[in-house]
């Protein structure tokens, strides 16, 4: 008589090979899958921009008066020094030449005082004179002291403000803007903005201004280069070096602003220009190629069903460049041994069981 087990055991290989096995492994579904192939190949970006001076400032003066000279006019380059133009003041001059007075006054009246101070101490030690007058008249020499300092310091003052007279250039540049002619009354330290005298700019190295979109200005590096062309100067190119950005988006545009920097020696460009910044990238990290027909769009997502272990799992993609039959998908969860299923059944769902086709 047989045992339990081996009846059990009988009864479990007959259900496995019964018609009804069979057809069980027939229901799941077979799906056809490709490997992701590594994305190669620059990806190029062009993003419109200007140029700017590397450095520029707008001269005013601290002066009140008549402009008596100007020297220099729009266009005209400059050194760190040159006089620009020169301000008639007067009632400055004449402060100076009573500050110089005052102090002259102030010195003989202090060499007076410490004379007489000194005098005064000789004779304290022979009794000649008391105690409390000595201690007066070197009291009245350092009073004296301190007033001569105070009229050093006065003529300081107006001398430093006599200098103003003269609008010097503070680097090397090119004069862009002029907002005076001689004869003009200048206000030295007005109030408005609209005082100016000249705008400086240094013109030798231009920036070249873009606003970068989210997946350009991440992307950018130290040693990322740009090829800056311009339609006005067809069939010239110019090497634009990344130099800085902002590090922020701007809410309202959801671009970064990116400085790049062009050697201009020869002043070949002007500031203001409208050009267009043409770049070279690789392709971004955990990028691949895979066929049109795995891309899967579904809630606003883009998406590619993988199997794994026989079990289907959705992974959420970033598309990039098409190639017609195939497209780049970006994905931190795609790696080249990642089964992707091709033309997936809208019926599958996440955890579905699969099997695949050889």
């Amino acid at each position: 008589m047989n045992s339990p087990i081996v009846s059990r055991a009988l009864l479990t290989l007959l259900a496995a090979t019964s018609p009804l096995a069979a057809q069980d492994k027939a229901d799941i579904p077979t799906v056809r899958t490709v490997q992701p192939a590594a994305s190669v190949g620059a990806v190029a970006y062009e993003i419109p921009g200007r140029t700017e001076p590397i450095e520029q400032a707008t001269l005013f003066t601290r002066a009140t008066g008549i402009v008596s000279e100007r020297k220099y006019d729009i266009g005209d380059r400059v050194k760190t020094g040159d006089v620009l133009a020169i301000i008639s003041a007067p009632e400055i001059d004449r402060e100076v030449e009573a500050a110089r007075a005052s102090v002259e006054q102030a010195l003989a009246r202090a060499d007076n005082a410490r004379q007489n101070a000194d005098r005064t101490t000789n004779l304290l030690k022979s009794r000649a004179v008391s105690l409390e007058e000595s201690e007066q008249r070197t009291s009245s020499a350092n009073e004296t002291d301190a007033a001569l300092r105070l009229a050093r310091a006065e003529l300081a003052r107006a001398e430093e403000m006599q200098k103003f007279s003269n609008v010097t250039a503070p680097f090397d540049g090119t004069i862009t803007a002029r907002n005076f002619d001689r004869g003009d009354r200048m206000r030295g330290d007005s109030s408005t903005a609209e005082g100016w005298l000249y705008r400086l700019s240094r013109l030798n190295s231009l920036r070249f201004i873009i606003s970068a979109t989210p997946d350009l200005a991440l992307r950018l590096k130290d040693d990322s280069t740009a090829n800056v062309r311009f339609n006005e100067l067809p069939g010239q190119n110019f090497s634009g070096k990344f130099h800085r950005s902002s590090r922020s988006f701007d809410t309202a545009s959801g671009t970064m602003r990116v400085e790049l920097l062009i050697d201009n020696k020869a002043l070949t460009l002007p500031a203001g220009l409208t050009g267009t910044a043409a770049f070279q990238l690789p392709p971004a990290p955990d990028t691949y190629v895979l066929p049109n027909n795995t891309l899967i769009l579904r809630l606003g997502k883009s998406l590619v069903a993988t199997v794994k272990d026989g079990k289907v799992h959705y992974v959420e993609v970033l598309p990039g460049r098409n190639f017609g039959p195939t497209v780049e998908m970006t994905s931190a969860a795609l790696t080249p041994d990642t089964a992707v299923i091709v033309n997936p059944n809208a019926l599958l769902k996440e955890g579905d069981t699969v099997q695949t086709a050889k």
